[in-house]
């Protein structure tokens, strides 16, 4: 999610910046450059950009701009150094990822712009970018939080500034982020700001899209995931493939996502399948990474494992593409950034320049040890969550042994006949006591007030219910079948001797849950032993176990494990084998 809400802040970003125009190519000797006027240096930036190539022109001539200024410019001329510095940034971030240097320039241009005394919420913006890329690289939530500030702030100064192209980047950058760091509670009152602003305008369709953008998600906050489809439906219809193609892919992903969140992997793998053709045909390599990996683990969970393993596959080699690509241009711009600093040392004294080295060395330092404190961080918190799910093994191993004592002398009280449990029948209806009995099933739990209205016309009494259950835990104890993926409801009612609306009736009554979490509660407390008996199930897989003890769905026994343990299943097998080897 992260990574496709950066991808649409790189698009709007750049939509703004480039303009059209033919191919300039570079003088050979960049220090006439220098002498050529601030228009004529931005015009020929603008058209290298626009080109599509290396950059470097652009490059060259933003770096000539950011370095004319001074304080005691007009004010037009320090708002020309300030759009050449953020441009400057785009570039070391797009094509370089040099993130000191992105940091020095958005520093650079935030200074100007308090020299100027106007904010510009293109720098927050920035900002935000930067600090949301450090959030994923890192996987820090406190990151991802002070980028949705940033974009708040960006939102904030552009209503202020009533820059209506940066209100709507602002606010679709807000809008995502807010969804990825807990929700759309936080950005309430700015987002009413934003509601009063007409949209009635045919060209402004972000801002519409925007809108839809904040009631879709609202909506999958809110668990109605067919309005939210039908909303991002609405936002397809309302944009064109030409120019929003990058909000199309993402429009598709979230459509996915939400599907995903019913279990309806195949609808979301149609929808992902539509974001996958615009980033091949656009040959969008994050936007093709990412759809890759969802892919991946979508066929994983339908259990296509041959097209999960297509998919991952990709993602794979795609990644390291991506990797080498980026140390590739590291290399082949070493040269030009020599040319750039000799360009650069002829703008400014020796001692201006030492200042500027200083700067972003410090930023490099800074910045490195930032990420030394976010790896340590990252190191700590494994090691947390290490010691906590030590604990919570010990703490089900505990309960095991106790649940196996509690079995045992089940058994001895049974074979000194102390518990001679009847048969619970009625006279009822037998229909009806099918409806009833489905009814209750479709209920789930039952607990306090509700299960006592619900079964005030039971004719069970309080000895009746007792030895009911004796009978049923006798089967749950005793009997192998309920490990059988048919073992049901009805089956148990049969074993003990009753109808099984009273079956039902008892397990929700005595443990506040039906049937089925009943079931699995003993087929996961199986599952445990058999993960800790490591000379006769130490060969299985996770896959085994959940067959094993009757689970038919792997995605099922997974919850269900991690609903009654707190571990996941293959936590749990790991803690098992590192504790038998101690």
């Amino acid at each position: 999610m992260m990574k496709r809400v950066r991808g649409i802040i790189l698009f709007l970003l750049v939509l703004t910046m480039v303009l059209p125009g033919n191919a300039l190519t570079p003088p050979r000797e960049h220090s006439k450059w220098i002498k050529l006027s601030t228009d004529e240096l931005l015009d020929m930036a603008k058209r290298d950009i626009a080109n599509g190539g290396s950059k470097d022109t652009a490059l060259m001539c933003y770096t000539i701009i950011s370095n004319r200024y001074e304080q005691s410019m007009a004010a037009k001329q320090k708002g020309q150094c300030m759009e050449a510095t953020m441009r400057l940034w785009s570039i070391y971030f797009y094509d370089f990822y040099d993130y000191p240097k992105c940091f020095d320039c958005l520093t650079r241009a935030r200074e100007i712009s308090n020299d100027t005394g106007l904010e510009d919420a293109n720098i927050y913006l920035g900002f935000g970018c930067m600090y949301q890329t450090l959030s994923e690289e890192c996987n820090n939530y406190e990151l991802g939080t002070t980028a949705l500030e940033y974009y708040c702030h960006a939102l904030e100064v552009a209503l202020r500034t009533h820059n209506e192209e940066h209100i709507d980047m602002a606010s679709t950058n807000m809008v995502a982020m807010a969804h990825v760091q807990g929700g759309l509670t936080q950005i309430e009152s700015i987002w009413r700001q934003y509601l009063q602003l007409p949209d009635d305008n045919e060209t402004w369709i972000l801002r519409r899209y925007n809108k839809l953008l904040y009631q879709a998600f609202h909506s999958v906050e809110q668990n109605q995931y067919s309005q939210a489809i039908d909303i991002h439906r609405q936002q397809l219809a309302l944009i064109d493939t030409t120019r929003y193609s990058r909000l199309i892919y993402f429009t598709h992903v979230e459509i996915a996502k939400v599907y995903a969140m019913q279990s309806n992997y195949r609808e979301a793998i149609n929808a992902l399948k539509k974001s996958e053709k615009i980033a091949v045909d656009l040959e969008m390599k994050d936007c093709k990474l990412e759809v890759y990996g969802m892919l991946s683990q979508y066929f994983e969970r339908m259990g296509d494992h041959s097209t999960h393993e297509y998919y991952y596959n990709q993602y794979n080699l795609l990644k390291d593409t991506l990797t080498n690509y980026q140390q590739l241009t590291a290399v082949s711009k070493m040269e030009f950034r020599n040319e750039l600093k000799d360009m650069e040392e002829e703008m400014t004294e020796i001692k201006h320049h030492r200042e500027v080295m200083s700067v972003v060395i410090l930023i490099s330092l800074a910045f490195l040890l930032l990420l030394l404190v976010m790896l340590y961080l990252v190191y700590k918190k494994n090691g947390q969550l290490m010691r906590s799910n030590k604990l919570l093994y010990q703490k089900n191993v505990e309960m095991l042994r106790a649940d196996e004592e509690e079995r045992r002398m089940r058994r001895q009280l049974h074979d000194k006949g102390m518990s001679a449990p009847e048969p619970v029948l009625s006279e009822d209806n037998p229909v009806e006591d099918k409806v009833t009995c489905n009814a209750l099933e479709g209920e789930g739990d039952e607990n306090g007030d509700d299960a006592v209205v619900k079964y005030k016309s039971s004719h069970l009494t309080d000895d009746n219910k007792q030895k009911l259950l004796e009978h049923i835990l006798e089967v749950m104890d005793n009997d192998p079948e309920i490990f059988s993926p048919d073992f049901s409801l009805e089956r148990l009612a049969l074993l003990s001797g009753s109808k099984y609306k009273y079956v039902s009736q008892v397990i929700n009554e005595f443990y506040q849950q039906n049937f089925n979490n009943f079931l699995n509660s003993y087929r996961i407390k199986e599952a445990c032993k058999r993960m800790g008996d490591l000379k006769n199930y130490g060969n299985y897989t996770i896959e085994a176990i959940s067959e094993s003890v009757g689970f038919k769905s792997r995605s099922t026994f997974v919850s269900s494990f991690k609903r009654i343990t707190g571990l996941t299943p293959s936590q749990y097998q790991r803690m098992a084998k590192k504790e038998a080897e101690q």
